[in-house]
């Protein structure tokens, strides 16, 4: 069949032809992705080798990095229902741990890993410095930790949980440094389960809807504010 040509015409309704080329354009132009750092440790400064049980944790224990723009979602809570999906209700109260906030964005999840040498006096500490590329507008950012170090399926479990202060940053696209936070220690108590589901595990190793970038440890801060 031969090419049917469109009438040209005048109509109100029509886009001009140059103003349509570029919305069609703009549309086929890939959503930006923001790179994050993230560079957490705990005993930097310590003059002993570092005992994680002192921040209420252990090898293993799970990190997770919450991203959300603060224009379209509140700051979290400090309560564990401000925080995470109730699994069941009863007593006690127990929580899914693979949940956030309205707006907020489990971007990565991670494990504590084993210890490093040196510190900044020549000791055993813990390090995590992880990238990630995420898709979408976030200018905040916290760390959620478990003293767990994997969530309860079939049986809900007692773990320490905790925040860290909110990171604010400017970076709509491109990459932001976060860090270092050092010593986030989990304070509260909550009862935890996750239902379980084919590909969880992998789930958890790449974290919510980041796209995992890359994951190592450094050995050296190069410096420290």
């Amino acid at each position: 069949m031969g090419q049917r040509k469109r009438e040209q015409g005048t109509g109100g309704g029509r886009l001009p032809a140059g103003l349509l080329v570029l919305f069609l354009c703009l549309l086929a132009v890939p959503a930006q992705a923001l790179v994050v750092t993230v560079d957490l440790g705990w005993g930097w400064d310590a003059t002993a080798n570092t005992d994680l049980s002192d921040y209420n944790l252990q090898e293993g224990s799970i990190v997770q990095i919450i991203l959300y723009d603060s224009a379209m979602a509140l700051p979290p809570g400090t309560e564990a229902d401000d925080n995470f999906d109730i699994f069941s209700a009863g007593t006690p109260t127990v929580y899914d741990p693979i949940t956030a906030p309205d707006g907020h964005v489990i971007a990565y999840t991670t494990q504590i890993g084993s210890p490093i040498n040196p510190n900044a006096n020549g000791y055993d500490w813990y390090n995590i410095y992880a990238q990630f590329e995420i898709l979408g507008t976030y200018d905040s950012l916290y760390v959620r930790i478990f003293g767990m170090t994997n969530f309860p399926d079939g049986v809900a479990a007692e773990s320490y949980w905790g925040l860290s202060e909110v990171q604010t940053g400017t970076n709509i696209v491109g990459t932001w440094y976060v860090g270092p936070l050092d010593e986030i220690t989990p304070t509260n108590l909550a009862y935890f389960e996750v239902i379980p589901e084919p590909g969880s595990l992998a789930l958890l190793a790449l974290g919510g809807t980041g796209l995992w970038f890359g994951h190592r440890r450094r050995k050296n801060r190069v410096s420290r504010v």
